[in-house]
């Protein structure tokens, strides 16, 4: 767990924090919050009158759906009842309080391992002691190699040669960003004898975690493909075998090639049908079809 109060150094101001686990869904600072402003920041403020203020308010992940606000705006304007309780609690200090910078950051910056990580129910606060202090640098770009995908329906169809055209969710699990893409190839499926086929269908199925060996973003994953269906048979929720696995092939970056962990990823189907067969390969285009939007849930 993340402590109440975790002072930040490298800075040209004078003192800061971040004050971390505000209740979920609360604005109001906790005790540790306040014996740490009492301390360090009411010293500079109340005998300062020069001394500045920056407040960047955050929010965790979790959230919960209210009469079908977006979450992000909730989340947004909760860091902002954070940034102003905290500055409502400073002022007490002095009236004359100057506040230059006030960021309601939401849940854009949440890098705690848990959905309501209380490293990001948090203000970070920063005290200037003399002169107006430039502006922060903005943040740096969210990293993430986390995600996870889906299918959302489809269907194969072969005679001699196999062809696949299936549908495909993808989540940027650090960003909360997500996209539909569509796979469509050609190639080889070997049905058991004497049974029509090989040919196949599904409904969404649950989604599986892949990484990849560098920070990547939905975009990248617009690139050629292959798709591989395993030996087996579907009928409705029941299956003996039968799982796609999709290997994405050009995800490419300014340093080179990047790669999926694992390799090939393996996709269960939903609801369906299978005929019996030995399996199939084909090579084709996995393609972005929709913008990114946020990710709220399956």
């Amino acid at each position: 767990m993340a402590a109440d109060v975790q002072e930040i150094s490298g800075t040209k101001a004078t003192i800061a924090a971040r004050l971390c686990n505000f209740p979920t869904g609360q604005s109001k600072p906790i005790g540790a919050h306040r014996q740490w402003l009492e301390a360090k920041v009411k010293p500079i403020i109340a005998s300062n009158p020069a001394a500045w203020v920056d407040l960047i308010g955050h929010a965790s992940r979790q959230w919960s759906k209210a009469q079908g606000t977006n979450a992000h705006t909730l989340n947004k304007n909760l860091s902002y009842e954070r940034c102003q309780a905290v500055k409502g609690y400073v002022k007490t200090f002095s009236s004359a309080a100057k506040f230059n910078v006030e960021i309601s950051a939401g849940d854009n910056e949440s890098v705690g391992p848990k959905e309501n990580d209380g490293y990001d129910r948090a203000v970070e606060i920063l005290v200037y002691s003399a002169g107006k202090p430039s502006r922060p640098d903005p943040p740096k770009p969210v990293a993430t190699r986390e995600f996870e995908i889906r299918v959302v329906g489809g269907g194969s169809a072969s005679i001699i040669a196999q062809t696949d055209d299936y549908f495909f969710q993808i989540v940027d699990l650090r960003r909360r960003m997500t996209a539909f893409f569509f796979y469509t190839g050609g190639g080889i499926g070997i049905s058991i004898p004497k049974i029509p086929g090989p040919g196949s269908a599904t409904k969404a199925g649950p989604p599986t975690l892949f990484h990849t060996t560098r920070d990547a973003q939905l975009y990248m994953f617009n690139s050629q493909a292959a798709m591989y269906q395993d030996p087996g048979a579907t009928i409705g929720p029941w299956s003996a075998g039968g799982t796609i696995r999709l290997s994405i092939d050009e995800i490419v970056d300014g340093a080179g090639m990047i790669f999926t962990v694992p390799g090939l990823i393996p996709i269960k189907g939903g609801w369906g049908i299978q005929m019996p067969g030995l399996g199939s390969v084909t090579k084709g285009v996995l393609a972005k079809v929709t913008p990114d939007w946020p990710f709220t849930g399956y």
